[in-house]
């Protein structure tokens, strides 16, 4: 039976607030850049997804690639069994990430390759008879999932609130922001001195009861593209590793080609004892994410004859993994350098806000981009949360056919306004420049209703 929009929605209950009335559009097709609505109307991609949908909309040979491997074998338990797709795309990741990253944990979103990251680093240390190290630093503003030990570990005040209870009082230093940072000296320095922060917590909790620290070597949706000096990261690197503390890298959202390197701890020169990969390895065609775990790592847990009790059913599902070793394909050197270029492009296209007086930072890294709000320019002072600046922006850019990824809290939890811009790997000029058009129109309209004077 065909059911209405209206009672379609009140089968579903959705999240942001919007419960079962949420006034989406409803998305019927999709190709390349743009998302097709009911009513026939597209909309350019700007966002792909959620950082998702890193080849575009219509991916060539995906379709087939999904019926031949469901005809084949749809589902096997990896606690008993295995297929090709699995041990070919485990090889594939293997040959891809640096350094000895050369174990895939496979699961289904990014939230549980965090947490099966947080689960490692735990049995690590249980096996090199260490159990007292059971504490997981993370930093402020950050955001690593939305399961319990990946929440504990993230610094998104909004997200964490409600659920403060269930959470690990796991401690946190601040974000890598900096464009917020008050350090002085060049850019290097800043970096190092920011870096010292995690020195600092792991000796006052006790290096001997820290188990990891969890970063996103680029900002996500909390502070998007925000990027340190590469300072920062090797000093991070070095302090884990003078504490027996392992370096969790986040690049669920970042990683495959997001920031114009394979992956962004690549762009730091560093290589983190954990990875944990999501969202690309799909590319948005099928539910598949992985933790790369180092050779040491497993040798340790080998050597100790430890088992690792967790999992879920759908992991390293055949179909997933068929879909992500055709989508891993893709992902060449000719791409990633197309990637730096469509980037500096998307940034061209809004050098208009240069000088908007709510403009307070444009920030890049490969086809990555955060636009951050401010009140007042000079002071970097945000706005009221209560005058919803990002959610303003975002809606009239999409009145204007372009979606963007709006987001809030960056500075100190409440307050704090900006715009992710984080199209397909694969995003063509005419779309370019249809989001250029539209987020500088829509925060020229938002500044004007503001009482700012217009770019």
């Amino acid at each position: 039976m065909y059911l209405s929009r209206d009672d379609r929605a009140m089968s579903v209950f959705y999240k942001w607030g919007a419960g079962r009335h949420p006034g989406h559009p409803t998305i019927v097709d999709a190709y390349d850049d743009y998302l097709v609505t009911e009513d026939g109307d597209e909309i350019v991609d700007a966002a792909a997804g959620a950082a998702v949908v890193n080849l575009g909309h219509s991916l060539d040979g995906i379709g087939d690639v999904m019926a031949a491997q469901a005809d084949r074998v749809g589902y096997v338990s990896t606690s008993h069994f295995t297929t090709p797709s699995v041990e070919s795309v485990g090889e594939t990741l293997a040959a891809m990430t640096p350094g000895s990253l050369n174990n895939a944990f496979f699961v289904n979103s990014g939230s549980e390759a965090v947490e099966s990251a947080i689960k490692l680093a735990r049995e690590y240390h249980l096996a090199r008879g260490e159990p007292t190290r059971e504490t997981v630093i993370g930093r402020w503003q950050s955001y690593h999932g939305a399961t319990l030990g990946a929440l504990a570990a993230s610094g998104n005040t909004g997200r964490r609130t409600a659920y403060k209870p269930y959470l690990q009082d796991w401690p946190k230093i601040g974000p890598a922001y900096p464009y917020r940072w008050d350090h002085e000296g060049t850019p290097e320095e800043q970096a190092v001195a920011a870096a010292g922060e995690l020195e600092r917590l792991i000796r006052q909790e006790g290096p001997e009861t820290v188990a990891a620290f969890v970063a996103e070597p680029v900002g996500g949706s909390s502070i998007p593209a925000a990027r340190p000096h590469p300072a920062y990261y090797r000093e991070v690197s070095r302090i884990c590793a003078e504490h027996d503390v392992l370096f969790i890298a986040d690049e669920v959202m970042v990683g495959f080609g997001r920031t114009g390197d394979a992956f962004a701890c690549e762009g730091a020169g560093v290589t983190p004892d954990l990875l944990a990969l999501g969202k690309g390895l799909s590319a948005g065609y099928a539910p598949i994410s992985a933790t790369m775990v180092s050779d040491h790592v497993v040798e340790t847990l080998e050597e100790a004859s430890r088992s690792f009790y967790h999992g879920h059913t759908y992991s390293g599902n055949p179909i997933s993994t068929a879909v992500a070793e055709h989508v891993l394909d893709r992902y060449t050197d000719d791409l990633f350098a197309a990637v730096r270029r469509r980037g500096d492009r998307l940034e061209r296209s809004l050098e208009p806000l240069a000088e908007s007086p709510i403009v307070g930072e444009i920030r890049r890294a490969g086809l990555q981009l955060g636009v951050e709000f401010v009140a007042d320019r000079e002071t970097k002072a945000p706005f009221d949360p209560d005058a919803g600046v990002a959610r303003r922006i975002y809606d009239d850019a999409l009145e204007n056919g372009v979606y963007v990824y709006p987001g809030g809290n960056s500075v100190d939890g409440q307050a704090g306004d900006h715009l992710m811009l984080s199209p397909p790997l694969t995003v063509g000029d005419d779309a370019i420049a249809a989001i250029g058009d539209a987020v500088v129109a829509a925060v020229n309209r938002v500044a004007a209703a503001e009482g700012r004077e217009t770019v």
